[in-house]
């Protein structure tokens, strides 16, 4: 199995997923504010919001969102695991803008 287009998908869903949180006061990152977020953690969170979006491309290869992301490499994993700790660091420090 060629994962880079795979693996890519997850990136992008990382993104959004992380844009999205730090505009909602209830976001989850509010509740990681005060700690690193684990691996499983960042997994099952982004499984659970690329199946809730419905939005998912990969359902022609995978039937599931968590089916996908278990199907990939470990370190594909780490890589996106990676990804989200560094959106949210840089989401952190990035000052809100209001709609004034």
């Amino acid at each position: 199995m060629d994962e880079a287009p795979l693996k890519y998908y997850f990136l992008e869903q990382v993104g959004a997923l992380v844009a999205r949180s730090t505009q909602e006061p209830e976001g989850f990152s509010s509740y990681f504010s005060d700690r690193e977020p684990r691996d499983e953690e960042i997994l099952a969170l982004i499984a659970v919001s690329t199946m809730l979006s419905g939005k998912h491309r990969i359902s022609e290869s995978f039937p599931a969102p968590a089916e996908a992301l278990a199907a990939l490499s470990p370190e594909a994993r780490a890589e996106i695991c990676h990804a989200f700790r560094k959106a949210l660091r840089t989401a952190r420090q990035e000052p809100l803008i209001s709609a004034a």
